[in-house]
């Protein structure tokens, strides 16, 4: 059946407005009348039932997201069936845009807000890669920019539907065609471009990594001409330097955007590590945001000009000692936390 404001979705929802719409559904801000609460209601068309693979990836969503609760994710409110037999999702209603349309509206987006987003996003990553889920498709779609007070934002997570779940004592409901590579193409680290079974967290550590990239520079680090070529590229090449394409960046941030993208994945950081340098660094723009220029946010910070770019060069070298990580962790400012792709 066709869906329109005003009807009811399980005795309880009443649609309010179309957020937007695909072919394989449609999200809608709800209300819950029993409680008097705004939601966002994922729901999907009644043929797509009949489509066990996108049947799959819309239950993997539920379970992934109520299994890791975390600011920075989703939260997930209920799961049942339209009155057409359609399932639907019920997720926080937010306010805000996605970080692809701010990168598409603004060509790039300003090194303090991108890292102190991210360092929530890699924060959430980490709770989700303990518990043994691997997002495998982070990209800045699946990034939503929620808007809490008139300057703040604080980023989400969207869109698990194709987790990976790695722990053996638990049913895997991620989807494993054989010859099916899941993901973006241009965010995908090499081991997932190869096809690897073996994929964990620091797949979605590249990826975020590819997110910040494009998101400071407005540029991909690695492009092609068709899917194959794509493939090849990630896999043989390294990914020009960040500060080949945007040389005014502050050394640390571009020493932590370069640790992300090392093709050998022993070489990176695991998303709680990266969590820890992105708000060390977050702290160390701040602070020299407030020295410099009262409090007024620039684009650019000159790198000899930052008393952490030092340190921090350090760090990425020997990332995985755990007591220098504590140390930048330790008075740290709370990360942001992140969203989902819900606008009012």
């Amino acid at each position: 059946m066709a869906l329109n404001e005003g009807d009811l979705i399980h005795s309880r929802y009443r649609l309010l407005r179309l957020i937007g719409a695909g072919t394989s559904g449609a999200v809608w801000a709800a209300k819950n009348e029993l409680i008097e609460r705004e939601v966002a209601l994922k729901i999907l068309d009644p043929e797509v039932t009949r489509d066990k693979v996108l049947l799959t990836r819309f239950f993997n969503e539920a379970k992934a997201i109520g299994r890791v609760r975390h600011p920075s994710i989703v939260g997930i409110f209920d799961l049942g069936q339209a009155e057409d037999g359609s399932p639907f999702l019920v997720l926080e209603l937010l306010d805000g845009e996605p970080l692809a349309t701010l990168i598409q509206r603004d060509g790039s987006v300003e090194p303090e807000t991108l890292l102190d987003v991210c360092s929530g996003v890699a924060r959430a990553l980490d709770l989700a890669h303990q518990q043994g889920i691997v997002h495998r498709d982070m990209k800045p779609a699946n990034i939503f920019l929620h808007r809490t007070v008139p300057t703040g934002l604080l980023g989400k997570i969207l869109d698990f539907g194709i987790s990976k779940v790695l722990t053996s004592n638990t049913t895997n409901f991620a989807l494993t065609k054989t010859g099916t590579v899941l993901g973006s193409p241009a965010y995908m680290s090499p081991e997932q471009a190869a096809g690897r079974d073996d994929l964990d967290g620091r797949a979605d550590v590249w990826s975020l990594g590819i997110v910040m990239y494009e998101a400071l520079t407005g540029k991909l680090p690695h492009e092609a001409p068709n899917y194959n070529a794509l493939m090849v590229r990630i896999l043989t090449q390294d990914a020009p330097r960040i500060e080949t394409r945007r040389p005014e960046l502050s050394a640390d941030v571009c020493g932590i955007v370069n640790a992300c993208l090392r093709r050998n994945r022993d070489k990176r950081p695991t998303a709680g590590q990266l969590s820890a340098l992105l708000e060390a660094a977050t702290r160390a723009l701040r602070a020299e945001r407030f020295a410099k220029t009262g409090g007024r946010r620039r684009e650019d910070a000159s790198p000899d000009e930052s008393s952490f770019a030092l340190a921090t060069k350090r760090e990425l070298n020997r990332y995985a000692v755990v007591g220098m990580l504590a140390g930048l962790a330790a008075g740290g400012v709370l990360g942001a936390t992140l969203a989902y792709v819900f606008m009012r």
